[in-house]
Formats: structure tokens, C-alpha cells, sequence
């Protein structure tokens, strides 16, 4: 038997607890959650769609950096949303996610996390998570919101590379977690963070600078 931290993410159980009422699904395998969705968006598919990858193959972060997305040891979803695309909504987009995982791994006992300019969470000066925004402007516009968090990682299961620089929660806590325990929590903080992108959006960038890593250089 899987221990229940390894277990498969269940859709059905993580619908029970998403604030938007729209589809979510989890795939077992996909090439990127983000361009999934980002087609889905286009034909049509409503705001608040999350799509969850137990593996992705060409996960990305910013400036198409790849994204380590090992399997079942993380969270590796999108989130779409509709809304207008402009010069005061697009920040508030990466705000939102991050101010959200902070909030979330904080309150899974983790407080040396803040974050780093423009969408990485660090813990201990390590990645922990990352965030990537794309937008679709026009008739119906909307974002889709992709976001990588490790959570039941060991050093290990890290490329070489990225072994001094990257980080768990597991890693950090000493114990593996729950990932649909994590997952819940996090949808939670996002569906209370992403109202603000329309109705309070300087109360959210006030956050985002109150968790933002100002000295980290690295």
C-alpha cells in the first residue's frame, strides 16, 4: 500500500475543496499544466478551472527556465482565470499566488519564507516554489496562473545542478507531508487572495512587499 503521503491526488477530493465552481482534474502525466490550460482557456473553459500534473515533462518557470517537476513529490498545477488584462491587474497576478504559498508554508510551521522578486519562494535562501503568469488579452481575456511548490522532496530527487539552491518542505520540516492536505490549505489562501485582485489590490501588493526578500541578491 502507497503511504498516504505518496498517494495519488485525488480530483474528486480536491473539487470538494476548491473556492471556484469549475472542473478540476489531475493528470498523471502532461508536457506543462500552464499550456493545457492556456488552450482550455481558449476554447472556452471557465474561470476557476484547475488542472493538477503528477508529472510534467516540460514544466517552466520564468524566461522558459525549466521546472524540475519530479514525480508525485510536489504540487504541479494551473489555475485559470477571467478577467481584464491590464496594467493594474497583471502584477496583482503574481501577487496573489505568492502571497498565498507564503501564507500556506507558514502556517505548515515554516517561517524563514518570503519572497524573491518576481515570483520565487524561497525558504532558508533556497527555491521552494515559483509562479508563472500568462495572459490571453482580447473578447473574454484571462490568465492562467501556474504554480510549482516541492513538498515531499529529498535532496536527491533534485538535477545535481539545482541541488544547492533548491529546497522542500519536507526537506526543511523533516518529515513528508500530505500533499492533499498541502493542496487544500493552498487553495484556500489562493481563493482568499485572488478577490483582492479586483477589490483591494494595494492591500495585496502591501503583502507581497511585507513578504518580499529585499537583500536576497543571490
Amino acid at each position: 500500500m502507497i503511504p498516504e503521503q505518496f498517494a495519488p491526488l485525488d480530483a474528486g477530493l480536491l473539487a470538494l475543496s476548491s473556492p471556484w465552481i469549475a472542473p478540476v482534474r489531475v493528470l498523471e502525466q502532461t508536457t506543462s499544466t500552464n499550456d493545457d490550460l492556456l488552450r482550455e482557456g481558449e476554447a472556452g473553459a471557465p474561470s476557476g478551472s484547475l488542472l493538477f500534473a503528477e508529472h510534467q515533462t516540460a514544466g517552466r518557470g520564468q524566461f522558459h527556465r525549466p521546472w524540475s517537476s519530479a514525480q508525485g513529490l510536489g504540487l504541479w498545477f494551473s489555475l485559470l482565470l477571467r478577467l481584464p488584462i491590464t496594467d493594474s491587474t497583471v502584477p496583482s497576478l503574481s501577487a496573489f499566488a505568492a502571497v498565498a504559498l507564503v501564507e500556506t508554508i507558514r502556517k505548515l510551521g515554516v517561517q524563514d519564507c518570503g519572497i524573491k522578486a518576481p515570483n520565487d519562494v524561497l525558504i532558508q535562501g533556497r527555491k521552494a516554489a515559483g509562479i508563472l503568469v500568462e495572459t490571453r488579452t482580447g473578447h473574454n481575456s484571462f490568465a492562467v496562473v501556474g504554480i510549482g511548490l516541492n513538498i515531499n522532496h529529498v535532496s536527491e530527487d533534485f538535477p545535481e545542478e539545482l541541488r544547492s539552491c533548491a529546497c522542500s518542505l519536507a526537506m526543511i520540516l523533516g518529515a513528508p507531508l500530505k500533499r492533499h492536505e498541502v493542496a487544500v490549505r493552498l487553495m484556500e489562501n489562493l481563493g482568499v487572495r485572488e478577490k483582492l485582485i479586483m477589490a483591494d489590490p494595494e492591500l495585496l501588493l502591501c503583502s507581497w512587499n511585507e513578504m518580499l526578500l529585499k537583500d536576497f541578491t543571490a
